[in-house]
């Protein structure tokens, strides 16, 4: 099965339509503005859902429910997709992303704070899957780790931002500020997907889909089967380290007795080397090929964690965290570009809302079983991420295809 669009054909198609309207208007801000808006809440959320009269155990389950209306409609949003198109999809999840908020501050029961907030899980992973989708239709598989890697950046951006002002926001005009703020910035949002993203009967013009046929869910998960097993897995273990990451660098930073705001500065530099890496990655995956940012990426997060239990001072564990930080940046955008290459292009919802929701997967499981582990060993749980990221190295050497298909010009 071709799972490629023609590769004169999609150059063509994607430099016409980034000539009438930018990536940066189509992509890269909208995703910007999404992502800022949703990291407005990191800082507050706790506090918020402590003053709706719940304890602690609650907290947590409050700030999980965005994650887990991300895994549990993963699936069927990418049948929606499918069904009603990639720009339909896009605006119905923003539009859910104005309203949740507003509906969040008019009550002060944490049932119902927790039932909206998972809807909200369900509408990000609309927008995710469906501004996936469109990216896998407009850009063409030999420049689409710069777009991806760029998007990952943008993201990065955002999450860094976000809480800053979300932060300063709720400290000086009440925490029911962030959430009007939020819908205000998805409402901005809207407006530019209605009037600058393209329509999907412009993306597909011409795409060569001759050799394909759409497929049924089931008959899906059968062609693809070993595919997703494989890359999937290794998906999984490479988001458990990058969300690991989170827990397992504070921790032992505390462990080392070093203030919460040299933490903080100390996280924020491999915040910094990350960033800066974005672009890069995306050169190297579009010149040389996928596997030459995941599978780096994978390696040095294994020395990273390897070396963790053996840092006494502060030199020692700024220098791991700079590690940690430089792996991640190495596989900006990676699972993007991967799941794009690999979705057939008359089944591409139904197949990114699988591999997104093996992604959250990893990305939720991570913080609770290195949590666990930590309770038993710190420098246990650490060896524990080092041995997955060797296993994800693994399986994209050796199990998973490279998906860039070099032109023969």
């Amino acid at each position: 099965m071709n799972l490629f669009i023609s590769d004169n054909v999609s150059s063509q198609i994607y430099k016409s339509l980034t000539s009438k309207s930018s990536l940066f208007w189509t992509i890269y801000l909208p995703s910007f503005l999404l992502t800022f808006s949703i990291s407005l809440l990191i800082p507050i959320l706790p506090s918020f859902i402590k003053e709706l009269g719940v304890g602690v155990g609650l907290v947590g389950l409050g700030i999980s429910a965005v994650l887990i209306g991300n895994m549990f409609f993963d699936i069927p949003v990418g049948l929606l997709i499918s069904k009603q198109g990639k720009k339909r999809s896009m605006l119905f999840g923003t539009l859910l992303m104005i309203f949740f908020p507003l509906l969040i501050i008019t009550n002060d029961n944490f049932s119902i704070f927790f039932i909206l907030r998972f809807f909200v899980g369900g509408a990000i992973a609309l927008w995710s899957i469906s501004r996936m989708s469109y990216v896998a239709h407009l850009v063409p598989v030999n420049n689409r780790g710069r777009v991806l890697a760029t998007l990952g950046g943008v993201h990065r951006i955002g999450m860094f931002f976000g809480p800053v002002i979300g932060g300063i926001a709720g400290a000086r005009l009440g925490f029911n500020s962030v959430f009007v703020l939020q819908s205000i910035i998805c409402f901005f949002t809207l407006f530019i997907i209605i009037f600058i993203v393209k329509e999907d009967s412009d993306l597909e013009t011409d795409i060569d889909t001759q050799n394909e046929v759409k497929l049924s869910f089931l008959n899906l998960l059968k062609s693809q089967r070993r595919i997703l097993f494989i890359a999937g897995f290794a998906a999984i273990a490479l988001n458990f380290v990058r969300k690991s990451k989170e827990i397992v660098i504070p921790l032992w930073g505390t462990y080392l007795n070093l203030g919460v705001d040299e933490i903080g500065l100390i996280i924020g530099a491999a915040a910094a080397v990350d960033l800066i890496m974005f672009a890069p990655a995306g050169i190297v995956m579009d010149k040389w090929g996928r596997k030459w940012m995941s599978v780096p990426s994978c390696i040095f997060f294994a020395f990273g964690f390897a070396l963790l239990p053996l840092s006494n001072d502060v030199i020692t564990f700024t220098f791991v965290s700079l590690l940690t930080g430089f792996a991640n940046g190495l596989g900006s955008g990676s699972l993007m570009t991967l799941g794009a290459d690999l979705a057939p292009k008359l089944n591409t919802g139904e197949f990114l809302g699988i591999w997104r929701l093996m992604g959250d997967m990893g990305a939720a499981s991570g913080p609770i079983v290195v949590g666990q582990v930590a309770i038993i060993s710190l420098s246990l749980s650490s060896i524990l991420v080092a041995l997955l990221s060797l296993g994800g190295a693994f399986l994209f050497i050796f199990g998973v295809p490279e998906t860039l298909k070099k032109s023969k010009d």
